[in-house]
């Protein structure tokens, strides 16, 4: 899929990836930028790029299915939906079940949230792309962070069952999946020491993640990995389940 003259709508904008995304994106000349964040601040940035911001929370099903509604209402369609908020929690059998269900909200449900309004709409215009930012912890694990590892699990199972249900109306589906990059997220995690597995294939920019998903969108492609290691890891848990679950127990600090 070619950006240029399209109707994009990123979630989750206003820092990190979804920030990236939104500069990267923006030099496709899309014909509009709906950009979607919880944080006040994604007005500046949607203000810096000309594009339109809306500030709610995506695991609110009403009010942000209003404001899905409302950017179909002004620009006619949606195209591509990039739906990339999430939040990353470290922790074990201590967490909370508050935190788990804020886990659960905003790193499943919210992609549903979503779903329930674009497929329609898609199905009705014959076409349209939804990019889920999975994160390689929904392909492999991710020790330490149990809600995170166990809810982007979950996302990818979701974005699987909505390619095979939906590819036949014109509706694709990719899912970006990286490891570790350098957002506020990943540098204030203190769990994540200097030794810690998940940093031996490095740290990517967002930008350079960005820069993955589009030309991961424009191949139309289900699995974006920015990490390329990690599609030998995927071909590793698959041969060997056992070996492979062994092998990262290893790692674990």
């Amino acid at each position: 899929m070619k950006l240029q003259n399209k109707n994009i709508v990123i979630t989750g904008a206003a820092d990190g990836i979804g920030y990236a995304l939104a500069n990267r994106i923006n030099q496709e000349s899309p014909n509009s930028l709906s950009l979607i964040d919880i944080n006040e601040s994604v007005v500046s940035v949607a203000n810096s790029l000309h594009a339109d911001s809306y500030t709610v929370d995506v695991s609110d099903e009403n009010a942000f299915q209003e404001v899905l509604n409302q950017i179909i209402d002004k620009n006619k369609s949606i195209d591509l939906f990039c739906s990339n908020a999430g939040i990353q929690q470290f922790g074990t059998l201590e967490t909370s079940t508050d935190d788990w269900q804020k886990n659960w909200d905003v790193n499943v449900m919210s992609h549903i949230h979503a779903s329930k309004v674009l497929i329609p709409h898609m199905q009705e215009q014959k076409s349209g792309y939804l990019l889920l930012t999975v994160s390689a912890a929904g392909l492999l694990n991710m020790p330490g962070a149990l809600a995170y590892a166990t809810t982007k699990h979950a996302a990818m199972g979701l974005a699987e069952n909505l390619a095979i249900m939906y590819g036949n109306d014109g509706i694709k589906v990719s899912t970006l999946c990286p490891q570790l990059v350098d957002t506020n997220m990943v540098r204030s995690a203190k769990e994540l020491p200097e030794n810690h597995p998940l940093l031996k294939d490095g740290v990517l920019s967002a930008d350079a993640v960005a820069d993955e998903a589009v030309k991961g969108i424009n191949e139309e492609k289900f699995l974006i990995l920015p990490h390329k290691n990690v599609a030998k890891y995927i071909q590793g848990k698959a041969f060997d389940y056992d070996a492979w679950i062994e092998a990262v127990r290893k790692l674990v600090p």
